[in-house]
């Protein structure tokens, strides 16, 4: 399939599956991060009292209050890990999973009018997007990232979440899409949770949990092109409750809406309560 052809089928492929259910899941579970004037209003009673504007109601001899509504636009950050690892796939590749949640969030922001900045990351940051909103954006997004070739294989969360702190000033919603095999990553993730919303969006296949075998067994390692022997798997489940942090699983061989939109419910019943 042609990358055009490809890009036609994921636009075809999330258009149908967006709907205002959807769109008013998103918008509950990330909300903006302030509150703007709206108007003036007389006093009902129940209303705070500290929205009393006594100038006003000097002037006009009866109670006033101003009235608030939430600030919605959001800041969206999506890293993307581009490693060799996520090429790895029993049924289809764990990129191919990346691509659709990447496409499905890219496409309920542009709904919802949200600037997005995207990140391209191995064992360094090989491209950044920098924050946008509009459907143009979002398909040379989307096609830029079909055509792009790393230059590395191996996986780098530390160095891309270091970026992210230098280039965002501002508090985002922040998208970690990876299968998280790295190490040595925890002071920076810790930093970017403290500051952000972050959100991990962690891809996995189900070999790399039912894979078992006896004696020495040989693999090939997609990141440094090399055959290693173990006498024992390695494909452990990375702990990322331990940051304070939701993760949002997605896997080769279930269906990316349907989690999201599950995630989304779980994150908006959490918020309702409490």
């Amino acid at each position: 399939m042609t990358s055009s052809a490809y890009l036609k089928k994921i636009r075809f492929s999330i258009s149908k599956k967006i709907n205002t259910a959807f769109i008013g899941q998103y918008r509950s579970a990330f909300r903006g991060n302030g509150l703007l004037f709206d108007a003036i209003r007389e006093y009902q009673p129940g209303d705070d009292v500290k929205n009393i504007d006594w100038k006003v109601s000097a002037r006009m001899r009866n109670l006033f209050v101003k009235q608030y509504q939430e600030e919605r636009e959001l800041n969206i950050v999506i890293m993307i890990d581009m490693s060799g690892s996520m090429d790895f796939g029993s049924t289809r590749t764990k990129k191919d999973v990346l691509m659709e949640f990447t496409a499905l969030l890219l496409f309920l922001a542009e709904y919802t009018n949200d600037r997005v900045s995207v990140l391209l990351f191995t064992d360094e940051v090989e491209w950044f997007f920098r924050a946008k909103r509009g459907r143009r954006y979002v398909l040379k997004v989307l096609n830029d990232i079909i055509h792009f070739k790393p230059k590395n294989k191996k996986t780098g969360i530390n160095e891309a979440l270091d970026f992210l702190s230098k280039v965002t000033r501002k508090r985002s919603v922040v998208f970690m899409i990876s299968d998280f095999i790295d190490k040595a990553y925890d002071t920076q993730l810790k930093r970017v949770v403290r500051k952000h919303d972050f959100i991990p969006v962690s891809v996995s296949d189900p070999q790399e949990s039912r894979l078992s075998f006896f004696g020495l067994a040989s693999f090939y390692d997609l990141e440094t092109d090399k055959v290693i022997y173990a006498a024992e798997t390695s494909f452990n489940d990375v702990n990322l409750k331990q940051y304070g942090v939701e993760p949002l699983r997605l896997s080769t061989d279930s269906s990316v809406e349907h989690d999201v939109l599950e995630y989304f419910k779980k994150r908006n019943k959490k918020r309702l309560h409490g």
